[in-house]
């Protein structure tokens, strides 16, 4: 494996444990899950929903892993940016 594709997956991983992490603070701050089947495993799980979340990171890394077309890791990586930089947005909007 080259290392640009190792650090891609590594960056896919730390994003799925930073939208986890930016995910509590915006339900802290009394907003919502978008993402219906979090908001499925909220209700269903309470605390433990992230279970699933960090579960479904795991998936995507390893398929990303398997993946031999590191354009495509790459076009995965950054979609997988959006629900943080969402997040972050809301959290900004939410406490001024």
């Amino acid at each position: 494996m080259n290392w640009v594709k190792a650090l891609l997956l590594l960056s896919c991983f730390l994003l799925g444990c930073a939208d986890l992490v930016t995910t509590n603070v915006v339900l802290d701050l009394g907003m919502g899950e978008l993402n219906p089947f979090m908001q499925l495993a909220q209700s269903w799980l309470g605390m433990w929903w992230l279970i699933p979340k960090l579960g479904l990171t795991l998936v995507v890394t390893w398929l990303l892993w398997r993946s031999k077309n590191v354009y495509n890791v790459a076009l995965v990586v950054a979609f997988c940016s959006t629900p943080v930089l969402n997040n972050l947005l809301l959290i900004i909007g939410g406490t001024n």
